[in-house]
């Protein structure tokens, strides 16, 4: 008999373990499945830092190109207020007048060239004498070469020869004349100019950024087309009677 009660103790032992057995098993299960989800989800943003990783050295690859191509172009460049500070401005009377007559103008503009061939500024200078005063500014829009042309223009005013350079490329060149490097040398050995030094001005680079500060001033000032002109800061119209008209007004 006591062999019997000894076997259903085990028989009953064996029946609570069981459950135990099964709980431990799914909680087991359990945790692998959280395990796994974790792991996807930490794979998962593994990745999308890794996207973004690469996101931001592609811009810092853009940005370091766009940047390295901005350097490069201005090499050599020399800030406009030093330039101007150098050589002054390009002006054609005293500073001192008391009318300033200001032409945004572009050497390769045919209505600048014919502007100029109508000989309007020599008329206005042999009315109003040393009260007025010729300021040019570069608009240099025109072309694809006109930027160049404008530094040229600005080698040459380093020699005191502005004005002949610019009186040169209206009076003797076609319409929208190709002002590139080439040109502009030949122009210069016409005029009499320094090459050593003009051709070294040119090739430098350095009126680069004073001709791209020229044509955004020209644009702020209200410049919309070539040539325009303002006489003590009011834009007027390019013909004889419109200048010597405000310009007599502003002396009154």
């Amino acid at each position: 008999m006591a062999k019997k009660k000894s076997s259903k103790k085990r028989n009953s032992s064996n029946k609570q373990t069981q459950p135990d057995n099964t709980n431990q098993h799914a909680a087991a299960t359990k945790t692998a499945v959280k395990s796994k989800k974790a792991a996807r989800a930490e794979m998962k943003a593994r990745e999308t830092r890794m996207k973004q990783i690469r996101v931001i050295g592609i811009v810092v690859l853009v940005l370091g190109a766009f940047f390295g191509i901005a350097r490069f172009r201005n090499a050599g460049a020399i800030s406009t207020a030093e330039l101007i500070a150098t050589y002054g401005i390009t002006i054609d009377g005293s500073e001192e007048a008391p009318i300033r007559v200001v032409e945004y103008g572009d050497l390769a503009c045919s209505a600048c060239r014919q502007w100029h061939n109508l000989g309007i500024k020599e008329q206005l200078k042999q009315e109003f004498g040393d009260q007025v005063a010729f300021e040019y500014r570069h608009f240099a829009v025109i072309t694809a070469t006109s930027p160049k042309g404008a530094e040229a223009s600005q080698c040459a005013h380093e020699q005191n020869a502005f004005w002949e350079f610019h009186d040169y490329v209206y009076e003797n060149l076609e319409a929208y004349p190709n002002l590139g490097s080439d040109r502009s040398k030949e122009i210069a050995s016409t005029i009499g100019l320094d090459r050593e030094a003009f051709d070294s001005c040119l090739d430098s680079g350095k009126y680069r950024r004073f001709v791209t500060d020229a044509i955004n001033q020209a644009q702020s000032d209200g410049a919309r087309g070539t040539p325009t002109f303002m006489i003590n800061g009011r834009q007027v119209s390019p013909t004889f009677q419109s200048m010597a008209s405000a310009i007599q007004e502003e002396l009154n």
